[in-house]
């Protein structure tokens, strides 16, 4: 038995939760993973797999096995790429992700370039909030927004990760400008919507926080659906620092400061957007020259 190729296809149905969908993957047809996955689990003397017409889903000792194996098959395929690829230019799919947000506004026009310079590197792009793991090769390179950036990835700080208060300035002439953070209670809120809830905004007061929870304009999950919202003067949003700078620089909006508090989305201190990777990886010329890349190409200062 091939227990190499065996482990791998056991790796992808198991986080496929499918057999075809694993072969989908893997471009094999799902006979040969089903009979590889046989062969691992005649030879380990346990069943990997609770199987039905549906789903297949891991038994208890198939998920211990793959918690077990998984960051040696990652380890496998990195040392393959660092043999393979340190002769060539670099080359391969590169696994990134982003928050949606920050993805479609700087991220996407980044990789465009970054494709101009090595076309032979695939990018394999997901816009997610979802929380990948850089050490079992889920992706090469995750850009997050964090004020505690997980100690076993190594983190460039591209960009101040804090909100701030905006309005179009029509807006304020209509409904006046907030001053203190009781004047909040008489305006009207663009609010953003996270998978577990709206997400009400924050202020701080000294060292006391408190929940701000204002009347509604306008909720969506999409950011630059808020943002646009605000920029036609519908409402004060929170709107990260980092997608502001044109649109306070040609005046489509105004950065609304209280007197009194601080407005926030979290109660987190100092949140940053970071390019996350694995040390290791670093090696792999397209991980190199990819961060190096994004680093220069995404790092901003905030004034």
């Amino acid at each position: 038995m091939d227990r190499l190729r065996a482990l791998s296809y056991f790796v992808e149905a198991a986080e496929a939760a499918s057999f075809s969908r694993a072969a989908d993957l893997l471009g094999v047809p799902a006979s040969s993973v089903s009979r590889r996955i046989l062969d691992l689990e005649s030879e380990l003397g346990v069943a990997l797999f609770h199987r039905s017409t549906r789903v297949v889903r891991l038994t208890e000792l198939g998920a211990l096995y793959l918690e077990q194996v998984k960051p040696a098959i990652a380890a496998l395929v990195l040392a393959d790429e660092l043999v393979g690829q340190q002769s060539k230019t670099p080359s391969g799919i590169l696994k990134i992700t982003a928050a949606p947000d920050y993805g479609r506004a700087r991220l996407l026009p980044a990789l465009a370039k970054l494709r101009q310079l090595y076309p032979d590197i695939v990018c394999d792009v997901q816009l997610t909030d979802e929380v990948y793991n850089l050490a079992q090769n889920d992706v090469d390179i995750a850009i997050r927004v964090t004020a505690n950036p997980p100690d076993r990835a190594v983190a460039r700080r591209l960009a101040d990760g804090r909100f701030i208060l905006v309005a179009a300035p029509a807006y304020l002439q209509k409904n006046g400008r907030p001053k203190l953070l009781v004047d909040l209670q008489s305006h009207k809120a663009l609010l953003y919507r996270r998978p577990q809830g709206v997400l009400y905004w924050q202020a701080r007061s000294g060292e006391t926080w408190q929940e701000i929870r204002l009347s509604p304009a306008y909720i969506s999950n999409q950011g630059d659906a808020l943002l646009d919202q605000a920029i036609a003067g519908h409402g004060l949003a929170l709107i990260p620092r980092w997608g502001l700078s044109d649109y306070l620089a040609d005046g489509s909006l105004v950065h609304v400061v209280l007197e009194d508090a601080d407005v926030s989305a979290s109660r987190n201190e100092n949140p940053g957007v970071y390019l996350l990777y694995h040390r290791p990886k670093y090696s792999l010329k397209k991980i190199r020259a990819a961060v190096d890349f994004l680093t220069s190409e995404l790092s901003e200062a905030w004034h």
